[in-house]
């Protein structure tokens, strides 16, 4: 075995430092949290910055050379603060910084920073751009914060985090071809499985109700002030416990203070495409493989039939000749939900 550099020493240090003991992270439901220094270190090891460099980075030492520039964008883009289209974004890289209590300019300074600073550089140089904007944030907004901080997700995994939702509830077809169409009937399960959603996406918790700043940081591409307004608070603060259920409590909060703010009904548009997925209503296609004497081919599959054109007691669509293979190994036609086990051949 060769023997690792003292840089690779090093970040394996710090890895096991901000990981804990055993290396590994503990987090309730799909949430994303991530501190600076963990995302420094993810950024270190993608660009192979020397170890050794570290210690100035922890330092809160910057300095101006392409190396840091582009270390610094790269962590902007790990933790979601920073877009080369876009530029900075503000309602993320804030949770990063903790401003002094009795400073009360410091986010007029910052503003005036980025002003000053990003129209005189080169608006072509992304890693300049994001080096820029993150100084303007250490120099004038607060102290970086040396906890994990939440981070938006992709649209991806709040669509994954839907649908794991639908599982975990076990949500009756008959709503989800409703919702797959883009109606949200008010029922016990529509309730519950918001209740859900909000859980697993960690911007709500049982004892403590909604976090705002979460869903202010969620909607960063949105930005609505108004999730932090004393009004929103003693509207939530009015619902909390009243209820007594807590999925009409969400429900309620969700349909008269929360869904019109930041990216309106957000939930309502991953709802849809969770329950399209899960009905197979999303075109998906997988590689049927059709073998020979001498050779094997691949074909996709196409769309099933009507339920009117289906064969219930084969394995696959009379029109179309084939079937969705769903990942738990299950063979189902997307249009009527029927399903067979893969070694049965008849459905039940």
């Amino acid at each position: 075995m060769r023997p690792r550099s003292s840089g690779t020493m090093l970040l394996a240090a710090i890895a096991l430092c901000l990981a804990g003991c055993d290396g590994t992270v503990d987090v309730p439901h799909l949430t994303l949290a991530k501190s600076f220094s963990r995302a420094l270190q993810d950024c270190m090891e993608y660009l192979q910055v020397p170890g050794y460099r570290y210690a100035e980075y922890a330092g809160n030492s910057f300095p101006d050379d392409p190396e840091t520039k582009c270390l610094l964008r790269c962590v902007g883009l790990n933790l979601r603060w920073w877009n080369d289209t876009t530029g900075v974004q503000a309602a993320v890289i804030e949770g990063f910084f903790h401003p002094d209590p009795v400073d009360e300019q410091y986010d007029n300074r910052t503003s005036e920073c980025l002003r000053n600073e990003l129209t005189h550089g080169d608006t072509s140089d992304c890693c300049c751009l994001a080096y820029e904007s993150f100084r303007c944030y250490l120099k004038n907004y607060g102290n970086l914060v040396p906890c994990a901080q939440f981070f938006p997700e992709d649209e991806s995994r709040y669509v994954r985090a839907a649908q794991d939702c639908i599982e975990f509830l076990q949500t009756p077809v008959k709503l989800l071809k409703s919702y797959s169409a883009g109606h949200f009937p008010d029922a016990p399960e529509t309730r519950c499985l918001l209740r859900c959603f909000f859980l697993r996406t960690g911007v709500f918790y049982v004892d403590t109700g909604f976090d705002v700043e979460r869903l202010y940081t969620r909607d960063y591409e949105h930005p609505d002030d108004r999730y932090l307004s004393r009004e929103t608070e003693a509207k939530l603060h009015k619902l909390r416990g009243s209820m007594g259920d807590q999925c009409t409590e969400v429900y309620l909060a969700y349909r008269d203070v929360l869904g019109h703010l930041g990216k309106a009904y957000f939930e309502y548009d991953v709802l849809k495409a969770a329950a399209q997925q899960v009905l197979c209503e999303v075109p998906i296609e997988l590689p049927a493989t059709t073998t020979t004497a001498s050779t094997t081919t691949t074909s996709t599959t196409t769309a099933c039939p009507s339920k009117a054109e289906f064969n219930y007691k084969e394995l696959n669509c009379q029109n179309c000749g084939r079937m969705f293979i769903s990942p738990k190994g299950r063979i189902s036609c997307c249009r009527c939900m029927k399903s067979s086990t893969p070694f049965g051949k008849f459905f039940f």
